[in-house]
């Protein structure tokens, strides 16, 4: 029992001796600070301090690191800017101490930076910029936000996979917070404003979407946000929509037909807005402008208001027949999985005939170049309707493609009466 007391007493003793004091490399920035940029590599400790008008900004380190940490270029000013650089010397999560009276226009964490503050005050901005920008995987803790001003109205904006949390927010203005797939937690709420969440997500085909917004109004006792019962369902907004196909079909009976093709290329453009319905279901609509440009196999001319095949007649050329529908496209959206990055969509799109086109070839050697065919108006020779339907998986992991799409034409593709044959087709595009 002796001989284990004095070995622990040996082994305290080791302990207090070989112990490292910690070591502060530290520098003054005397100027006016608006805007402060973080990087990571450090664990950025903001301490607030009314009675300093400048700042001081030091790393807290051990005796061993300590020469090392006297040649790191922690921050640099420009402007009214103080950007806290990127720690590629030290140990990942040495402390940075900055201290000074933490009121900022803007303050930026970036991609892996990590961030506590005792209190940060809310300035008002002479721009549009978010008072508070965190980008993906980051963490913020502040343990008092202050909005003093009624005018100030900070903006916070927090990134996927990102972490914004409050223990106390007060004062007397309004804030709103922008999460896109990130977490944003407040503990104790003593703001006379609001606070309007709103809620974003990345979706198949499209961008981040607003899928809901609400205003926090209280904490109860039961810890649930006691908020407006507000659900976004349309995201009020504009987006472009493009997509290319082929497609294949069935062929006149007769081979002499002017209408036999090898294939028709299909390409879309048009504006559509989007609804979420809930987690599983969205909607989209539109307007869209549908064109087809299909390659014949005979050599034709357009005579009296018919398509004759001109085989052998004169010089060989090559011709193709171009159609043009505008019209309104419905999508509805089934979302898969936790994180919603794909989904099954089936479409309808209802549109009328608005342009008819038989292009010549000037050089037939040449099958591409705008200058290299003519055009000539034609009419009635086409559906003046299009009833397509399609069934897409769409995906955001595709590049700058979206998703695949199988399509069909349910309604005949030319016109009745102008041929017998009632001539389908079914195509494959890839979304853009």
């Amino acid at each position: 029992m002796k001989r284990i007391i004095l070995s622990f007493i040996f082994l305290l003793a080791a302990q207090i001796g070989f112990a490292q004091e910690e070591v502060a490399i530290e520098q003054r920035i005397e100027q006016p600070i608006n805007r402060l940029e973080i990087y990571r590599g450090w664990d950025v400790h903001l301490l607030h301090n009314e009675a300093d008008s400048g700042y001081r900004v030091a790393i807290i380190t051990d005796e061993d690191h300590a020469p090392f940490a006297f040649n790191v270029q922690l921050c640099n000013v420009k402007g009214d800017t103080l950007t806290i650089l990127e720690n590629t010397q030290l140990p990942r999560g040495t402390v940075v101490e900055v201290e000074g009276p933490m009121k900022f226009q803007r303050i930026n964490l970036f991609y892996e930076a990590t961030a506590k503050a005792n209190q940060v005050i809310a300035t008002q901005s002479d721009s549009q910029l978010n008072n508070i920008f965190i980008s993906r995987d980051a963490d913020f803790h502040i343990q008092h936000y202050l909005i003093p001003d009624p005018d100030c109205g900070p903006g916070i904006e927090v990134w996927e996979r990102s972490k914004l949390t409050l223990d106390t927010i007060s004062g007397t203005g309004n804030a709103a917070v922008k999460l896109y797939e990130a977490d944003f937690q407040i503990v104790t709420n003593e703001l006379d404003g609001k606070i309007t969440l709103h809620k974003y997500e990345e979706t198949p085909g499209w961008h981040y979407q607003q899928t809901d917004w609400r205003e926090i109004k209280s904490k109860g006792e039961d810890g649930i946000w006691v908020t407006t019962d507000h659900k976004k369902i349309w995201n009020n907004a504009l987006h472009v929509e493009a997509s290319i196909g082929y497609r294949l079909g069935t062929n006149p009976k007769n081979a002499d037909s002017p209408f036999l093709q090898n294939g028709t290329l299909s390409v879309n453009f048009g504006l559509s807005t989007y609804f979420r319905f809930s987690n599983k279901l969205g909607l989209s609509t539109g307007v869209l402008l549908n064109t087809n440009k299909h390659y014949l196999c005979h050599q034709v001319s357009y005579v009296e208001d018919a398509l004759v095949v001109t085989d052998g007649q004169g010089d060989f050329q090559r011709n193709r027949l171009r159609s043009s529908y505008i019209g309104i496209p419905v999508t509805l959206y089934y979302f898969l999985g936790k994180q919603q990055t794909e989904s099954f969509s089936l479409d309808l799109f209802c549109g009328r005939l608005c342009g008819e086109i038989l292009n010549t070839s000037i050089d037939p050697t040449k099958l591409i170049g705008f200058k290299n065919w003519t055009k000539e108006y034609i009419d009635g020779t086409f559906n003046p309707w299009k009833l397509e339907v399609g069934l897409s998986f769409n995906t955001n992991h595709l590049g700058i493609f979206h998703g695949v799409r199988v399509f069909t034409n349910l309604l005949p593709e030319y016109k009745p009466g102008v041929t017998s044959d009632k001539i389908r087709s079914i195509g494959i595009e890839l979304k853009l």
